[in-house]
């Protein structure tokens, strides 16, 4: 949920149709649940609805509640009434119908999304609201008409698998429907397999008529080669007779609850809550803060504001991993993105110093390291948790290595001795020991280097992880970059931190970073391309050119010199930045592949091998910036590095940062954003980096 406000206008509709229809906006409920659309109103995505809740927050989630048909009827009851048609679908094979987009005159977002509409002398502004840790959507309609009118609600539904789609002659006999005269504005529909969704009007009553719309066709599951054709069930129709002067119809609809919200209620909770974790941002900002703008205000803080804004997102309660069915959601967690991801454990190692540590919520923090250190198994965090069973998968070999980051970040901004010491030490200490000694997947330390394998042909254990069909696109298994930064740069922090705490544990990680660092900085060294090499193998290097490298020059331990730092930043920044990400590889490299189009085999072979990634525009800035020893010029150079992703805010999804653009770009064809269109660690890296800089400008010191 979003109190900054994105707008779209009727100039900027008619100046460019398509921006309705491609942009797309965001509502979240901290469960994993969401909505989801374009502003206007045409679904495009199979995940595009108005209710996806989760049945085991925050993952087993259904499309509950996918749209609803609204119709506003003038003269109603009379030979010269007319119908206006609110809503706007795509059918198969490529129709609009009917044209509600039409008659939008403003589109909006903040606590929840609007849409005005003007259909004949009758004015509709719709809002829809989730209700925060609840399965609940409320839909209102606020209308002004001068003359008796009608507003028909036909519900649209869905009661399936998120990921699935919808035929109607293999779903026929899965709906029923149940009505209480006593409740003449309450149905339910009950869905085998899927639980019961609960629909309450106010101001209306329902009319029982089921039935099936069909072949609504998903213009971007279309694009990807998916299945992209739906049918739709719906129960009946909600009727409110409107009488002259102003109004308000509302529809909630909940999964497996009664919907009771008060919207104001939620509204402001929502605006106190980004206003504490604003203020949270303040304090990290220290002394910047006073000196952004007058009061505190400003092009910066505004950016700033925007991110923190848009980090709230992605926080969600989650059932605690092994829990039996109908356990209640009581730990947080960090969702990987919107809308097809759940909570991966390196996603949320990455993003959770951005998310919660930058934005002071540290409770929050302490109840995800929590979560995933209590399923470390054999020195490995989950990779992720199962989306149906819960169960977790371990098939990673740097998560483990984010958690120790993200677990040393904790205690120092926390000053947390009883849980560090408690539950998340003991966790580094096993995946330092299993490392060193050798655990799963391949994963261990070589005794001659001191440096960390992983894998072998048939795994993907690094974020570079693209296999479809049994091709692998980045084999990268033997002795990656990044791991052995991570390595490093952990046991490095590990013998800071528990100097007091556990001092020959201490002894032993410093011994090891030693000689990790060592092996890094001379055996990485590409002194032909001055920068470091992407992988070790047993048949040699990889002399790829990609931004692997980037995390031995900005996590807090680097082991290079000077001026191999800026060498690798320099190379980094000539080769492989873009405006909007991070290339993956850079160009004139055989394995280039600068366009993230077509269906999902082209796209996964081109997801790591010059795909930009805006989450890797924080490292880069944050590499700048510590190898030039944070001068003015390097601050201001990165600052203006983060500026594009972070305007980006006002495209794609709205208040929200993607996954990935394309690596290539001309003014006639720019950058476009493609993959998960609302990504966490994009968010969190952007206010992350824009965060530490912003403070050393202004002179609060580096962290």
């Amino acid at each position: 949920m979003h109190a900054t406000t994105y707008q779209i206008t009727p100039q900027q509709g008619q100046e460019n149709p398509e921006q309705l229809d491609k942009a797309e906006w965001l509502l979240t409920n901290g469960l994993g649940g969401f909505a989801m659309g374009t502003p206007a109103g045409v679904p495009t995505r199979r995940y595009h609805g108005l209710l996806i809740a989760s049945l085991r927050p925050p993952v087993n989630r259904v499309m509950a509640l996918s749209s609803i048909a609204e119709t506003v009827i003038l003269a109603p009851g009379t030979r010269a009434q007319v119908h206006h048609d609110l809503c706007c679908f795509r059918f198969a094979p490529d129709t609009l119908h009917p044209r509600g987009d039409r008659l939008i005159t403003r589109f909006w977002n903040d606590t929840g999304v609007h849409w005005a509409f003007q259909a004949g002398g009758v004015k509709v502004t719709k809002s829809v609201h989730l209700v925060r840790h609840q399965p609940t959507v409320v839909i209102s309609y606020q209308i002004e008409t001068p003359a008796p009118a009608r507003l028909l609600l036909r519900p649209l539904v869905g009661m399936r698998d998120f990921h699935a789609l919808q035929l109607r002659d293999l779903a026929r006999d899965r709906f029923r429907v149940q009505t209480d005269a006593l409740t003449p504005g309450q149905v339910d529909v009950h869905a085998e397999g899927t639980g019961t969704l609960r629909m309450h009007a106010r101001n209306a009553w329902f009319s029982h008529d089921e039935n099936w719309w069909h072949n609504f066709l998903y213009r971007i599951e279309q694009e990807r080669g998916y299945d992209a054709l739906e049918d739709l069930y719906t129960p009946g129709t909600f009727t409110a007779d409107l009488k002259p002067g102003q109004q308000t119809v509302q529809l909630q609809a909940s999964l497996g609850v009664q919907p009771d919200a008060d919207l104001q209620q939620q509204a402001d909770a929502q605006r106190s809550r980004l206003t504490r974790m604003m203020d949270a941002t303040r304090v990290t900002l220290g002394p910047a803060f006073s000196r952004i703008g007058p009061q505190g205000k400003g092009p910066v803080l505004d950016r700033i504001a925007a991110l923190v804004d848009a980090s709230d997102d992605f926080v969600v309660r989650r059932v605690r991993p092994g829990a039996m069915p109908g356990a209640p959601a009581d730990r947080e967690s960090i969702i990987a993105g919107y809308p097809w991801f759940a909570d991966w454990g390196r996603d949320s190692m990455i993003a959770l110093p951005g998310l919660l540590l930058t934005t002071g919520r540290l409770t929050e923090a302490c109840q995800v390291l929590r979560t995933f250190a209590g399923a470390c198994k054999d020195g490995l965090i989950p990779n992720v948790f199962d989306d149906y069973s819960g169960q977790a998968h371990y098939n990673t070999v740097d998560a483990s290595l984010w958690f120790i980051q993200a677990a040393c970040g904790y205690f120092k901004a926390s000053g947390d001795d009883d849980t560090f010491q408690r539950e998340l030490l003991p966790a580094c200490r096993e995946i330092v020991e299993k490392y060193r000694d050798g655990t799963h997947f391949g994963i261990g330390m070589d005794p001659a280097d001191g440096l960390v394998h992983a894998g072998d042909a048939s795994t993907q254990l690094t974020w570079m992880d693209a296999k479809r069909d049994g091709v692998v696109f980045t084999p990268r298994h033997g002795k990656p970059v990044e791991i052995n930064a991570l390595w490093h740069s952990g046991l490095a922090e590990l013998s800071l931190v528990c100097g007091a705490l556990a001092r020959p544990f201490a002894e032993v990680c410093k011994g090891l970073a030693q000689r990790a660092g060592t092996s890094l900085r001379e055996k990485f060294w590409n002194a032909q391309r001055s920068c470091l090499y992407d992988v070790l193998t047993p048949g040699g290097p990889d002399a790829s050119i990609r931004p692997n490298m980037i995390f031995a020059v900005s996590l807090p331990h680097s082991p290079l010199t000077r001026q191999q730092q800026q060498q690798v930043v320099r190379v980094a920044i000539e080769k492989l930045y873009t405006p909007h990400g991070v290339r993956t590889l850079a160009p004139g490299e055989p394995a280039y592949r600068g366009r993230f189009r077509g269906r999902m085999f082209e796209r996964d072979a081109a997801y790591h091998n010059g795909t930009a990634w805006p989450w890797l525009l924080g490292p880069l800035a944050e590499a700048l910036c510590r190898s030039e020893q944070f001068t003015p010029a390097a601050l201001m150079q990165a600052q203006a590095m983060l500026d594009p992703i972070v305007q980006s805010l006002q495209d794609g999804c709205l208040g929200q940062l993607a996954e990935v653009y394309d690596g290539d770009h001309t003014p006639d064809d720019p950058q476009a954003p493609g993959g998960c269109p609302a990504q966490a660690w994009s968010v969190a890296e952007a206010l992350r980096a824009l965060v530490l800089v912003t403070r050393v400008q202004a002179g609060s010191g580096e962290e």
